[in-house]
C-alpha cells in the first residue's frame, strides 16, 4: 500500500513540475528559449544566415516619470509633523549604450563545384 501511494505522489509531482515548465515557455531555468525577437525572414537571392549576437546599441536620453513617496518630518519645537511628497516628478535619464541581443545577417560564401 505504501508503495502504491508513493508511486501516485511521484506521478502527481512529475505532472505538476511538467505543467509549471510549460507555463514558463516550455523550459525551466537556463537552457530554455530566451526572450528575444523572432528571427527575421531570410532575404531573397542572398546566401547567408542570421545569427543572434550581443551588440551595443545607443539608447538616447529621455525624461522619465518617477514617483516620489510621501516624506514626513516631526518638528519637536512646534510639536507638529509636516508631510510632503506623494507626487510624480520628471527626471532626466542620460543616453547610454545598452547590451542587447539582436539578429544580425551574416553573408555566406558558397562554392559551386564543377566550374572553374
Amino acid at each position: 500500500m505504501a508503495l502504491k501511494s508513493g508511486i501516485v505522489f511521484l506521478a502527481l509531482g512529475t505532472l505538476f513540475l511538467g505543467s509549471s515548465a510549460l507555463a514558463q515557455g516550455g523550459y525551466g531555468g537556463h537552457g530554455g528559449p530566451s526572450h528575444h525577437r523572432p528571427q527575421p525572414p531570410r532575404p531573397s537571392n542572398q546566401e547567408g544566415r542570421y545569427e543572434l549576437q550581443t551588440v551595443q546599441e545607443w539608447s538616447p536620453g529621455r525624461y522619465e516619470k518617477v514617483w516620489v513617496p510621501e516624506e514626513c518630518r516631526y518638528r519637536p519645537r512646534r510639536g507638529v509633523q509636516q508631510c510632503q511628497g506623494g507626487y510624480y516628478e520628471q527626471r532626466w535619464v542620460p543616453g547610454r549604450y545598452e547590451t542587447v541581443e539582436k539578429w544580425v545577417w551574416v553573408p555566406g560564401r558558397y562554392h559551386r563545384y564543377g566550374r572553374s
